[in-house]
């Protein structure tokens, strides 16, 4: 059947989207392609519209070019409006994006905090005060600074790995909710070390075995 696609830049409180609508047969409907849904990456910022389907073009391929020409990324304090355009199928699926004025934040880093969780730090509710003091001044969001924090004492534990909290709110509440691993000993070289592997994208054989304080395997 002949369809026609429709763009409505003004649906959903500005943020847009697109519809496709049965042409010929009486009382013919027209459904919602639900972008948004289906391809995430093009849901705007809280508070911000983008005005998806404002363009539409036909593809060589038998698709569709939709554009937002508002929509924006989040850099520190700055907010880049450089617009985005989505390439979809014959049946309005995305299958990948054209955003040639985007660019990698300047605040685009991970960190991963090491933190000593022993019977030599007292009293806990302070580190947990200065570890959400400091996270609540990252710019934490996808794009920008992801946040992982490693606990240690006589064995060093992954809290929470880089990416698992989206925003600085999630992280600070994780934060205030960390135990402390208590223990005799502080194997500080051991915990840098799993951080650092955290880091890393490939595998990392971090070359301890219980009851060492030294390394094995690198010669490091």
């Amino acid at each position: 059947p002949r369809r026609l696609l429709v763009g409505a830049p003004w649906d959903g409180d500005r943020q847009g989207d697109i519809y496709k609508c049965r042409v010929g047969p009486p009382n013919a409907t027209c459904a919602k392609a639900n972008l948004g849904s289906a391809a995430p990456w093009l849901v705007p910022l809280p508070g911000h519209s983008v005005h998806l389907g404002m363009t539409l073009l036909d593809s060589k391929d038998g698709g569709f070019v939709a554009c937002a020409p508002l929509w924006s990324q989040e850099c520190g304090t700055s907010l880049f409006s450089t617009g985005i355009c989505a390439r979809l199928d014959g049946d309005l699926r995305p299958v990948g994006t054209i955003a040639p004025t985007a660019q990698r934040c300047s605040t685009y880093m991970d960190i991963v905090i090491v933190l000593d969780g022993s019977n030599s730090i007292y009293p806990w509710y302070e580190v947990q005060n200065f570890l959400s003091n400091v996270l609540s001044k990252f710019f934490i969001g996808p794009g920008q600074i992801q946040v992982g924090v490693l606990q240690y004492g006589e064995r060093a534990v992954q809290e929470w790995a880089l990416g698992r909290y989206r925003t600085a709110q999630e992280v600070v509440e994780a934060a205030k909710n960390i135990s402390r691993q208590e223990g005799r000993e502080t194997r500080t070289a051991l915990a840098i070390h799993r951080a650092w592997c955290a880091t890393r994208p490939e595998p990392c054989w971090d070359g301890w075995q219980d009851g060492e304080q030294g390394w094995r395997g690198d010669g490091d």
